[in-house]
């Protein structure tokens, strides 16, 4: 059964963070027994400017700061069955300090792992989209927009 589509869209700030070796920062997250992979980030409070979102969600995600941030790109998911829509504005993090990396206080982050491109192949990594993830991951541009399926 398709529900209505809540009025309101959630933005969630999407961080690309690399390594110094060019590997990418990925938050490990487990619910509900089930393990997957999540680029740094969360959502945007009301009133909050999306850099300011970045700069505080990377922080809170995985104790990183940053000189500043680069749009890459959005992406958004629809779910018409369970009536919700999500955007993610893609920054890639600009001089991260990575001395200080590792798990925040989010009781879901189980972890941080560093992945190629390459390894990330196998891997549930949400939002979906290893293609554009891999041309990130390499510095390739990618198109600006783009509308991914909803993957429960």
């Amino acid at each position: 059964m398709t529900k209505p589509i809540d009025p309101s869209v959630r933005i969630r700030v999407t961080i690309l963070l690399r390594a110094e070796d060019g590997r990418l920062v990925l938050v490990r997250h487990l619910k509900e027994g089930r393990r997957y992979w999540l680029l740094p980030g969360g959502g945007q409070d009301p009133g909050e400017p999306l850099e300011q979102a970045a700069r505080r969600e990377l922080y809170e995600e995985v104790r990183v700061t940053a000189r500043g941030f680069r749009f890459l790109a959005l992406r958004e998911s629809i779910d018409f069955a369970g009536g919700r829509h999500i955007q993610f504005p893609i920054f890639a993090a600009v001089e991260p300090d990575l001395t200080a990396l590792g798990p925040g206080e989010d009781p879901r982050i189980e972890g941080i792992d560093l992945f190629t491109p390459e390894e990330l192949a196998d891997r549930p990594v949400f939002p979906h989209f290893p293609e554009d993830l891999g041309r990130l991951a390499r510095n390739e541009p990618v198109a600006p927009f783009q509308t991914l399926p909803w993957v429960p």
